[in-house]
Formats: structure tokens, C-alpha cells, sequence
């Protein structure tokens, strides 16, 4: 570019001293002329650099923009192709510029997301008006975590209104979405708990009233009496109903930690020392693989506790009538951090693929009616977190499942 200016220049210099010379005629000498010429050139030379150094920072201040930028910026040509990957989609995706060049962006959308339609929906917008705004999906990172993201498109084209290529915006809303769907989950939880709390009060009265005339009633029967099965069953169900409402309740009341120093193992062998109780009169090997010496915690011991009862309830409800309880300790070191891992496993009837993500959701529940209320696992999980920790969950269909509960130190 440089060299066809001044290629320029030079033909302009020769048209300028025709004029002059012609204008002038000889009211001015060749010397004069050069002179006036050499200066003319200079400063022409002179304002042409100051324009191009303005320019490399007029270009260099956008290009650090969007190099730069927190959002992910990235840009396709025709083909649909990434050209342009900024640091923002780097740390956003995992990616560096070079990996991901040359690549489809929609290969980083889940095969999940593509078969309900997201990618063609973005082609077909993308068509029709040229552009798309704040559209949320979800796309994999190179790690494999699923990331959900607000993305902005539009058409790039060319002075003579060729369409070149496309530009996208991506935002990450991960913790916006979280944080979204935390809140929605409180609200129905208090929701839930204003009308649950009614209700509770209204039936405690009438199934008192129901259980104890039935318990009166009992008082003159023995069994294989007429009415004594009925009876039997009236406060059975009564009870049930009663256990329900009082564990909704207590699930919906604020949860409050009294931690103390406690050794894991000392309390996995207490509860399992009722096994006969918890088995529920099924068939149950239960075996402790418990690491020896391991390090004591710090927990509500009463809380965990209820944890691990509603594990080993489930594993114990998940087996028909003969199986294999497993539970496990050991210490292990996440990203520097060292927890106590406690693992239960069964060999149950496990756990659907599909089911596997909403178990932890309040009153969700894959058992039968009657055999529980959604509220165990959530209770497990609630629990877990308050505690700074988290579950981890494995289960395969009619081989069993596997609950993986970490504690830090």
C-alpha cells in the first residue's frame, strides 16, 4: 500500500511543477521550485504517517476490544467455519485459537440439544431476518461440562451487500441460571410450605381422633376378631400419613447444623449394628469396607446420620428380596482438598438414565405410591451441602446403584 502512495506522490510532483511553471512562466526558478516542491512533499509524507499511526491505533484499539473481550466473540466465514476465536470463548469453552479453528460451532452443541432442534432453529432465524438476539442454549466445553449460554448472531457483508461470514456474541449464563433456578425452588419451596403447614394443621386433629378411637377399639380384640385386620390397617395408614406430613414439615423448616467432632466409621457400625431392623425382613448381605484410622470430622452427627439411614433405606427398598449392601470409607484429595468418601452400594433394581438428574428435586420419586414422599434424597442433598460437600451418583438398570457422599475435612 505504502508503495503505490508515494508511487502516486511522485506522479502528482511532476503534474505540480507543470502547473506551477505554467501558471508562473519564468517569475520563478528551478530552484525556487524545488524547493517549495521538497517541502510540499514533506509535509504530505509527514501527514500521511501521523493518518496511518492513527489508524494502527484506531485498529489496534478495536482489536484488543474484541480479542479481549470477557464475552466470548467468535466469527465464521461462509461455510459456517471459525475464523475469529477471541479469550473470552477460550475460557469460556476451554479452547485455544488454534484447536478450535476451521471447526463447525455447532459441534459443540450436545447431540441432545441438536435432536430438540436448537441448531436449525438458530439456521432458520439466521435466514430469515439476518440476525439472533440473546438466544439460550447449552454447549459443551472441552472439558465435557455443559455450560448455558445467551448468544447474539449476525451477518457480516461486504460493501456490495455480499453476504461473508457471521458474527456471535457469547455470554455465559451458567450462574445466572443456577442462581434462577435455586430461587424458583425456594419459592415453590415456601409455596409448598404455606400449604403444606395448612394442611398439616387441619388433619392433625381429625387423624389423632381417627388413630386413637381405632387404638380403642383394638383394646377388646385380639387378632382373628372381627374387625381387628380392619382396625390394624385404619392406624397403619394413619400413621403413614402422619410420618408424611411431619417429614414435609421438618424438610421445610430451616436447617440448622450443631457440628461435632466425629469418627465416620463409629457411626456407619452403629447404624448397621440394627441391620435386622433396617433389611425390612429381605435376604441382605451387608458388608463394611471401612479404611482403618481414618481421620476424624467435623458434622452434625445426628443430620449425617439421618443421611446415611436414607441410603441404606433406599438400597434396601431398591432390592427385592436378596442382594448385596456395600458401604465403603476412605479419605481423597479433590483439587487439594481432602475429603472423607463414603460410598453405599446396592444390588438393586438401579436407577433410569433419565431419572438419574431429578432425584435430588423435592418430592420427585420413582418408587410406588405409598413408599415414600420425594423428600429422602433432597433431604440427603440439602444436608450434604450444607456441609461444604457434594454427592456423586452411578446406577445401571437391574445391576444396582451407587451413591458416592464427599465430607471435607
Amino acid at each position: 500500500m505504502e508503495q503505490i502512495v508515494f508511487a502516486e506522490l511522485e506522479k502528482q510532483k511532476i503534474e505540480f511543477v507543470r502547473l506551477v511553471k505554467a501558471r508562473l512562466n519564468n517569475h520563478i526558478t528551478d530552484e525556487e521550485l524545488e524547493f517549495i516542491t521538497e517541502n510540499l512533499t514533506s509535509c504530505i509524507i509527514n501527514a500521511v504517517t501521523i493518518l496511518k499511526e492513527r489508524k494502527s491505533a484506531h485498529d489496534k484499539y478495536f482489536s484488543d476490544i474484541i480479542l479481549n473481550s470477557i464475552d466470548g466473540i467468535i466469527g465464521y466465514d461462509q461455510d459456517g467455519k471459525i475464523f475469529l476465536w477471541n479469550k473470552g470463548a477460550e475460557k469460556l469453552f476451554g479452547y485455544q485459537r488454534d484447536e478450535i479453528r476451521g471447526r463447525d460451532f455447532f459441534s459443540l452443541m450436545p447431540e441432545r440439544i441438536k435432536k430438540k432442534g436448537d441448531a436449525k432453529e438458530i439456521t432458520r432465524i439466521l435466514k430469515e431476518i439476518g440476525y439472533i438476539s440473546n438466544y439460550e442454549t447449552e454447549y459443551i466445553t472441552k472439558a465435557g461440562d455443559i455450560r448455558y449460554i445467551s448468544i447474539a448472531i449476525f451477518q457480516i457483508k461486504s460493501e456490495q451487500a455480499k453476504f461473508i461470514g457471521n458474527v456471535s456474541i457469547v455470554r455465559d449464563m451458567t450462574n445466572e441460571r443456577k442462581l434462577k433456578d435455586e430461587l424458583r425452588e425456594k419459592e415453590n419451596l415456601a409455596l409448598i410450605g404455606t400449604v403444606v403447614s395448612s394442611i398439616a394443621h387441619n388433619l392433625s386433629n381429625p387423624l389423632n381422633i381417627i388413630s386413637g378411637n381405632a387404638d380403642y377399639l383394638l383394646l377388646d380384640r385380639k387378632e382373628g376378631d372381627e374387625g381387628f385386620d380392619e382396625l390394624k390397617v385404619i392406624i397403619q395408614e394413619t400413621t403413614r400419613i402422619t410420618k408424611s406430613i411431619r417429614q414435609i414439615l421438618n424438610f421445610l423448616r430451616p436447617l440448622k447444623l450443631t457440628k461435632e467432632k466425629c469418627h465416620i466409621n463409629d457411626l456407619i457400625s452403629g447404624i448397621l449394628a440394627s441391620s435386622n431392623y433396617i433389611s425390612d425382613g429381605k435376604n441382605i448381605d451387608f458388608i463394611q469396607n471401612l479404611r482403618q484410622e481414618l481421620p476424624e470430622c467435623f458434622i452434625d452427627k445426628e443430620q449425617i446420620r439421618d443421611v446415611l439411614l436414607n441410603l441404606l433405606t433406599n438400597s434396601v427398598q431398591a432390592i427385592k428380596s436378596k442382594g448385596k449392601i456395600i458401604i465403603s470409607t476412605k479419605t481423597e484429595n479433590i483439587n487439594n482438598t481432602n475429603f472423607i468418601k463414603i460410598e453405599i452400594s446396592d444390588t438393586g433394581t438401579g436407577i433410569k438414565t433419565e431419572d438419574i438428574n431429578n432425584i435430588f428435586i423435592p418430592f420427585f420419586s420413582t418408587k410406588e405410591y405409598g413408599k415414600g414422599t420425594g423428600l429422602g434424597l433432597a433431604f440427603t442433598d440439602r444436608v450434604i451441602k450444607e456441609h461444604k460437600g457434594f454427592i456423586e451418583v452411578e446406577s445401571k438398570l437391574n445391576v444396582g446403584t451407587s451413591f458416592k457422599i464427599f465430607i471435607p475435612l
